[in-house]
């Protein structure tokens, strides 16, 4: 993905965030800027709100208090097709008609680019045939979605996703059903859409390990709130990994990349997890944590 305009990198960030479902809140009081241009991974334990917050920054999910500003605009007042241009969301389990083709899937990505009387362009069918390649799915255009893998499915969904375009691209477990080449597949190639076009990257993942090699910036959530942010370097320790997960592990520098690399010892038993284990986590990060 490499035609086209440098992408315009708008803020995103929460304030005061309160969102959840049927008015039973899932994220309490949580602050975030997503940094610019960057890629951004969210982690957690099951349950965290890791999903909701990604759906809520997305205007999928309507907060229950607090706000999503879109450059300092509350995105509940951005028009649709304006906020479909600057935010693209692949969500867990995405759905598509009975019936549809993978190249009509995949060209639906471009109809926040089209005005009311706007029609099909060559440069539609440019950026719909970059989407396949650089997914490996331009073989796939003529089947039908429902007639594929569960990998090959993800990786359609994601090509709808580049032929969207977005300047901040959120996905909700990319690299769910891939097995650990393809896995390795996708995460490069958000990776050089962030490097070659400028686009914001912010995806959910709960391999701690890729998390940590492909993140610019790492977000450690924890019972609805941010426990810890910052490079992977920074936030990767043994107190963060006890507190937002209950997990006894070592970390050491990956040997291919350097980043931190987890290797876990046992899981923490939860009476064994206290509230003394957030505050030494707070004390091992540079500035503290986030909350």
């Amino acid at each position: 993905m490499t035609a086209g305009p440098e992408h315009r990198a708008p803020s995103l960030s929460a304030r005061a965030l309160r969102a959840g479902y049927h008015g039973a809140a899932v994220v309490e009081d949580l602050d975030l800027t997503l940094p610019r241009r960057a890629v951004t991974v969210v982690v957690g334990a099951n349950a965290c709100g890791k999903s909701t917050l990604l759906k809520t920054l997305a205007r999928a999910l309507r907060p229950l208090g607090g706000a999503v500003l879109l450059d300092g605009t509350d995105i509940a007042a951005v028009p649709s097709r304006r906020l479909a241009r600057s935010l693209g969301m692949l969500p867990q389990d995405p759905v598509a008609p009975e019936g549809l083709s993978v190249a009509d899937l995949v060209g639906r990505g471009r109809h926040p680019h089209h005005g009311w009387l706007e029609r099909w362009s060559a440069a539609d069918d440019a950026a719909v045939a970059e989407a396949l390649a650089a997914t490996g799915t331009a073989d796939l255009a003529d089947r039908h979605v429902d007639e594929l893998s569960g990998g090959q499915r993800q990786r359609v969904w994601i090509a709808m996703a580049l032929a969207q375009d977005p300047d901040v691209l959120l996905l909700d477990e990319p690299t769910t059903f891939l097995d650990l080449t393809h896995q390795l597949e996708v995460l490069d190639l958000l990776q050089h859409l962030n490097r070659t076009r400028g686009t914001t990257v912010v995806m959910v993942l709960h391999d701690l390990n890729l998390a940590a090699r492909y993140a610019d910036h790492l977000v450690v959530m924890a019972d609805g709130r941010v426990l810890a942010e910052g490079a992977p370097a920074e936030v990767v320790t043994p107190d963060v990994l006890r507190a937002a997960f209950r997990l006894d592990a070592l970390v050491v520098p990956d040997p291919v990349t350097g980043a931190p690399m987890v290797v876990p010892r046992r899981a923490t038993p939860p009476e064994d997890v206290t509230a003394n284990d957030v505050h030494t986590a707070d004390a091992a990060l540079p500035g503290g944590v986030s909350q």
